[in-house]
């Protein structure tokens, strides 16, 4: 159960974490589309995600 606990605080620290991340970079005006620009480019850091969409950002 203390697993389950651990892995729960985790993903709620991570998940405010980028919620912080795009509101700090863009503030809050189209937090929607600004949080998709920013998984885009997590993938590309990751090595998931398409690089030929890196040079656009």
């Amino acid at each position: 159960m203390n697993y389950i606990r651990t892995a729960f605080w985790v993903a709620l620290f991570l998940a405010s974490t980028f919620c912080f991340i795009v509101i700090f970079q863009n503030g809050f005006a189209n937090f929607g589309e600004n949080s998709k620009k920013e998984v885009e480019s997590l993938k590309i850091v990751f090595g998931i995600g398409d690089k030929k969409k890196a040079g656009s950002m």
